[in-house]
């Protein structure tokens, strides 16, 4: 019997030895998933978009996890799977630039593409989507908490854990268990 596969897609200034991904993948083989942890060039959006969509047909993909600006990516990604988008940064235009490190440069055409993307899904997010579509918040995120916003978009799986921007593995397992159990009941 073939495993179910996961994808998992990091956040801005990671790669696939992602803390947050390792502990997702951890937890998802206790359920018999495998889980992909590419790295992502998160600034190249054009690039990013096609490897995921590319990952996800490829390798026959049932569950996306991704973290901060990689949860953006799971939140626009064009796909029937459950998504589980860990403390997502889902205005990427407004928070990226002030996350940037020195001697970064931010690619500035890179605002309105993600502004548009943002604005775009928004419009084209229809009731199925919104219920497979899970957002995990740390409480004590630093960063930024977009929970208010998936919720006024109408998104009713909004959970609210310990933790802060990377939270533990230990607030994520409850909230993974809860989204894998619903799983097996649609």
């Amino acid at each position: 019997m073939e495993k179910n596969k996961a994808l998992f897609i990091h956040g801005l200034h990671s790669d696939s030895g992602s803390t947050t991904g390792k502990n997702v993948s951890e937890i998802l083989a206790g359920y018999g998933y495998e889980t992909i942890i590419p790295t992502f060039d998160l600034l190249n959006c054009s690039e990013t978009k096609e490897r995921i969509k590319k990952i996800i047909e490829d390798e026959n993909i049932t569950l996306i996890a991704a973290h901060s600006l990689g949860g953006f990516y799971g939140y626009i990604s064009l796909c029937e799977t459950v998504k589980i988008l860990i403390n997502p940064c889902l205005k990427p235009e407004i928070e990226i630039p002030k996350l940037m490190l020195e001697g970064e440069v931010f690619p500035e055409n890179l605002k309105k593409e993600w502004e548009d993307l943002r604005k775009w899904k928004a419009d084209n997010t229809d009731s199925v989507e919104r219920e497979r579509t899970h957002g995990i918040f740390a409480k004590s995120d630093v960063l930024f908490s977009y929970a208010d916003y998936m919720k006024g978009q109408g998104f009713e799986h909004i959970y609210m854990i310990e933790g802060d921007h990377k939270p533990a593995k230990e607030a994520l397992a409850p909230v993974i268990d809860k989204v894998i159990n619903s799983m097996k009941q649609a």
